[in-house]
């Protein structure tokens, strides 16, 4: 129930501002990405102000920013930790997004996802295919034991990217 409290909740605050919401479905994350205008920005304002926010949101922002283009683009690569509770494991998400700017618009586009069990033995990073989500659904339902990965992926995708149109929207009235 608290899901779906939150699933409504974050699909209007994304249609109020006419962003894309991001799913998960048989055939991979949906949409690959999403474009979200903010009136009055430049490409160079929204580069700064994007940065602003990196430096604003992470506690180290030269590790999280893994490759940037000054008025172009910007690559995040972060973690969050124990997102995913999956068949009595839990699993810690690590990231990379692209950030594109352009006149009055930024393209946040998830990259690469991978994870790694939260475990006292290292098992590495395993990658999470964004182009294929059939392993996750039967007969078109989601399988219970990998629910976790079907809600909490596009979860922390749908908070990162309100956040930061949020930040930038609030920025404008400034």
């Amino acid at each position: 129930m608290r899901q779906l409290f939150f699933l409504i909740a974050l699909v209007h605050t994304t249609l109020s501002y006419s962003q894309d919401i991001f799913v998960f479905t048989e055939d991979g994350l949906y949409p690959e990405y999403a474009i979200s205008k903010i009136d009055g920005l430049s490409q160079n304002k929204l580069y700064n102000k994007t940065l602003g926010w990196v430096y604003k949101t992470y506690k180290n922002p030269n590790v999280v920013i893994s490759s940037k283009s000054e008025n172009h683009f910007i690559f995040l690569t972060s973690l969050e930790e124990n997102v995913i509770n999956a068949d009595k494991r839990v699993f810690h998400m690590r990231y990379t997004i692209k950030i594109s700017f352009n006149n009055e618009q930024f393209k946040f586009e998830p990259i690469k996802i991978q994870f790694k069990a939260n475990s006292k033995y290292d098992m590495g990073w395993k990658d999470f295919d964004l182009k294929n989500g059939a392993i996750f659904f039967k007969k078109g339902k989601v399988i219970k034991k990998t629910k976790s990965y079907v809600i909490d992926v596009p979860k922390v995708l749908n908070k990162l990217n309100t956040n930061l149109h949020n930040y930038l929207t609030a920025e404008v009235s400034n």
